[in-house]
């Protein structure tokens, strides 16, 4: 089988697809990943075919990256004004794809084009999703609803999935019609996802597929690389061995002001707790301008590799970092910003690995305290990581992809 595998988006978005390339290479299939052009070298590494999309949209994120809000507002305007040309060019990436023959086309639906390309192929459209966003559900509301609402109203909330959708259509349209010769507006995720066409690529540990979703729509389990293979620098592996497990604190590309301010809190709620800590830049949230006593400033490591050797993990509630902190282990503490992470901190407070989520105005003193308060849940994480672990998502997922 040659499955074509689609996503775009930040490594969160790609790490998933490529677990699942090498699952389905080592099942007897030839895979292609299509994924932002970045993520060559990381594919590569694992010797995964793959094919370069167009990844100005990522580019746009690295000029602000670590700058604070004025540049994020003034960022935002300029997408404004050049999205649509960006999702043009990486659409246009995408339809070269068609020049091969393919059996079955899995997707992340950011890349918008995925229904398009499988409908030029004549074969098979499977979403893959890293979160849920398309299967209304009386259960729980909309993971990226950005407010509560009435229980009553679960089930309604989710129709902002398929306004999301809606301001790109007339560029897929003219694209489909430029690029591939289709007629139309391509058939709509949601009909798909309700169709039961879908992969469900996180723990049901984590969340469990409500009673009024179809058989086919149950959660496969996480998608998730190998572990092993990676040496940490000598500076981290060292500050590891000089002390108790330090408290981990990263929050990737999310930020929710300054931060140089959010720095500062994070550094002062460390020093609360008498606590040693690894503070991970990653894109930019965190900007220390030192290391204090007790302190390791990294940019970024495998959590995968980095959590089974933490007593805490702080963090955005990202569905990629919920996932490794799950599969360690390891207690988290979450400080949701934005998108569906408040979802996720309340899934992990509700399994018990997870003091209440973190909200409102952060201060050193409540950060602290959840720092605190999370440490006694070790036990309960750690049963929780032998459920996770015995989970086996790419096996699950490439059983209905071939069956």
């Amino acid at each position: 089988m040659r499955p074509l595998l689609i996503t775009v988006g930040s490594r969160g978005d790609v790490q998933p697809y490529l677990a699942l390339a090498l699952g389905l290479r080592a099942a007897g299939h030839r895979p292609l990943l299509a994924a932002p052009r970045r993520f060559a070298p990381l594919a590569a590494a694992h010797g995964v075919e793959f094919a370069p999309l167009n990844d100005e949209m990522l580019g746009l994120q690295d000029t602000v990256r670590g700058q604070g809000v004025r540049a994020a507002i003034t960022a935002a305007i300029t997408a404004a004004r050049s999205v649509k040309p960006m999702l043009r060019r990486m659409l246009d990436d995408q339809a070269a794809l068609t020049a091969e023959p393919a059996d079955v086309v899995i997707y992340h639906p950011k890349s918008l084009g995925g229904p398009s390309i499988a409908e030029k192929l004549g074969v098979p459209a499977l979403p893959g999703l890293l979160v849920p966003l398309y299967l209304p559900t009386a259960a729980f509301p909309s993971p990226i609803l950005p407010f509560r609402v009435p229980r009553g109203l679960n089930r309604a909330s989710w129709r902002i999935s398929g306004a999301v959708e809606a301001p790109y259509r007339g560029t897929v349209r003219g694209w489909r019609a430029d690029k591939l010769g289709l007629r139309g507006t391509p058939r709509p995720v949601t009909a798909l996802v309700e169709a039961g066409d879908v992969l469900h690529a996180w723990s049901p540990h984590l969340l469990p597929a409500p009673a009024d979703w179809p058989a086919a729509a149950r959660p496969t389990g996480f998608w998730s690389l190998p572990t092993g293979g990676w040496t940490p620098p000598e500076r981290l592996a060292r500050f590891l061995d000089d002390g108790d497990p330090p408290v981990y604190v990263g929050f990737g590309s999310s930020a929710g002001g300054d931060p140089g301010t959010l720095t500062a809190t994070v550094l002062e709620a460390v020093r609360l707790t008498g606590r040693r800590a690894v503070l991970s830049t990653g894109w930019g949230a965190l900007r220390p301008e030192g290391e204090p006593d007790g302190v390791l400033v990294i940019e970024e490591a495998p959590h995968e590799w980095l959590f089974p050797r933490v007593a805490v993990a702080v963090h955005h509630g990202g569905i990629g970092t919920v996932a490794a902190a799950l599969r360690a282990g390891v207690p988290q503490v979450v400080r949701p910003f934005l998108g569906d992470q408040p979802f996720w901190a309340g899934r992990l407070h509700r399994l018990g690995v997870a003091p209440a989520p973190v909200t409102g105005r952060l201060t050193p003193g409540r950060l602290a305290a959840a720092i605190e308060a999370a440490i006694p849940l070790a036990p309960a994480a750690g049963a929780g990581a032998a459920r996770v672990t015995a989970e086996d998502g790419v096996a699950t997922a490439i059983a209905r992809i071939t069956s």
